[in-house]
């Protein structure tokens, strides 16, 4: 729709046209949805029987974003034995008292937070965001559920970086090199050091933080073996020749994870004895 309207508003007669039509818009939006501003629109989406409704930009990639999460399930993964083994372990954490805890690194918007609330209706959300505009987005999008919002970048350790493209929705990165607005850097040790044993259990870790994988994964193995689902989008594609997925792929083989894939994603997943198991059932 965005290329529509740029196109018709290209030439000087199709900007003077379009006036009074982008008045009308603009007053229907208005009648329809009073309390939400004219660049701003809800999607509505639907998973496991949850509805949600989802405040996103208007000329953004958000909708995309939301797409992908909803209805392309980019993380309903792994599958298979894999898939049948994070399952029992979900259940198993339930069934002991504790709460499933899901690190969203990169959460956006939210739309993979509710996502996650969706599919695993008793965990426990803990949604790290750096971006100031995006994180405005995500409290209202989780307004009243079980998340813990964390206005801040994800790293090996606690700190401070810089971010010079705060306004880039899609693409926020930090940078050590002090270009840009100052943003707090906390760290997967400290996040689990406010998420007791006694009430939460490490769940799946979740990464989209454009690039930064690079210097997260370079932080202590046995803080990030504690998820037995990690699931990354990497970025090389992005930055190539900067090998920002090396130190993932070292920590996986290091620790002697299992790995699956789907769409854009890649998945570490924990090497459970049963998976054996059920592989010497398939063969008989």
């Amino acid at each position: 729709m965005h290329r529509i309207v740029q196109g018709f508003t290209s030439s000087p007669l199709g900007r003077i046209v379009y006036r009074p039509i982008q008045a009308l818009i603009h007053l229907s939006r208005r009648l329809r949805n009073p309390d939400i501003p004219l660049d701003l629109a809800v999607t509505r989406v639907s998973y496991k029987q949850r509805k949600f409704s989802i405040l996103r930009r208007r000329w953004s990639n958000d909708e995309f974003v939301i797409v992908q999460c909803f209805a392309q399930a980019q993380y309903a993964m792994p599958s298979g034995a894999h898939g049948t083994l994070i399952e029992r372990i979900y259940r198993e954490i339930v069934a002991s008292g504790k709460k499933p805890l899901i690190v969203d690194c990169g959460a956006h918007i939210g739309a993979s937070v509710l996502w996650f609330t969706a599919r695993y209706p008793e965990a426990h959300i803990v949604a790290v965001e750096p971006s100031p505009m995006n994180f405005a987005l995500l409290r209202k999008n989780c307004i009243s559920l079980d998340i813990d919002l964390r206005q801040a970048g994800i790293g090996p350790e606690d700190g401070t970086a810089w971010m010079n493209n705060p306004e880039d929705e899609g693409g926020c990165t930090t940078n050590n090199n002090r270009d840009g607005i100052d943003v707090a850097i906390i760290s997967l040790k400290t996040i689990l050091t406010a998420k007791p044993a006694s009430g939460y259990s490490p769940f799946i870790l979740k990464v989209d933080i454009e690039g930064a994988e690079k210097s997260l994964f370079t932080g202590p193995a046995s803080v990030l073996d504690q998820f037995p689902l990690i699931l990354l989008e990497p970025h090389d594609w992005l930055y190539p020749g900067q090998c920002t997925s090396v130190e993932f792929f070292r920590f996986h083989a290091q620790a002697g994870r299992e790995f699956a894939m789907h769409n854009e994603n890649i998945a570490s997943i924990v090497c459970d004895p049963s998976l054996l198991e059920t592989a010497n059932s398939h063969s008989i």
